[in-house]
This record gives structure tokens, C-alpha cells and sequence, in this order.
């Protein structure tokens, strides 16, 4: 015999499906923004580079000195710890409210299933 859900187990289900199509489309956006990001970090550590080399020939032939060649790369370096800093506390952020909002889910679920369980058996006294 088959039972029909209850009206808060398909509030729950409807709410999962939504936190999908959220969590698709999210996804969808970071995949985007991740790649245009890394393909500009690429051109500016290409640009970068070609700006070192530059400078190393000078401080080989003895026109520049070392910290010119240093100084060249800082802006480089300082991008990527930068970028950096910024996944790290992105995804630890994405981590803590990916787990809370999946704690509550499981959570309405399971009261859902409790009260189909619940509503489900005839209400008999023990003896």
C-alpha cells in the first residue's frame, strides 16, 4: 500500500530542490569567475615575468641593481597572497554555511518522516 507524503515532507523536498538549483547555479557562477580570474593571473604573471627578465638582463650587465629586479616581482607576489587570502576565507566561509544549511535540511527531514510516522499509526494507549 503505498502512503502519500505529508505536506511538510513535501515542503521539505520542494525546499532541497531549491537549495539544489541554488547550489547548481552558484556553482555555475564560481566555475566563471574562478576561470576569468585565474586567465588574468596568468597574463599578469606572464607580464610580470617578461618585466623580471627584462630587469635581470640589466642587473647582469650592470646597469641595475638587485632590489630594482626584487622590486620588479613584489606587485606579483603581493596579487597572489592577496588572492589567496581571499579563497582561503571564501571557502572556509562556503564550508561552515554549506554544513549549517545542510544540518537544517537533514533536520526538517527528519521531523517530516517523524511526523509521517507519527500520523501514520493509530493512536493506541500502552497497557
Amino acid at each position: 500500500m503505498a502512503r502519500d507524503r505529508s505536506k511538510a515532507a513535501d515542503e521539505a523536498w520542494e525546499l532541497v530542490e531549491r537549495e539544489k538549483r541554488i547550489d547548481r547555479f552558484i556553482r555555475c557562477v564560481s566555475i566563471c569567475a574562478w576561470g576569468v580570474t585565474l586567465f588574468i593571473v596568468l597574463v599578469f604573471g606572464i607580464l610580470t615575468g617578461i618585466e623580471i627578465l627584462e630587469m635581470v638582463r640589466g642587473f647582469w650587465d650592470g646597469n641595475l641593481p638587485f632590489a630594482t629586479v626584487v622590486g620588479s616581482a613584489i606587485p606579483f607576489v603581493t596579487t597572489i597572497g592577496m588572492l589567496s587570502v581571499l579563497i582561503a576565507t571564501l571557502s572556509t566561509v562556503a564550508v561552515f554555511l554549506r554544513l549549517r544549511t545542510s544540518s537544517l535540511a537533514e533536520i526538517q527531514l527528519r521531523l517530516a518522516a517523524l511526523e509521517d510516522m507519527l500520523t501514520a499509526q493509530p493512536d493506541e494507549r500502552p497497557k
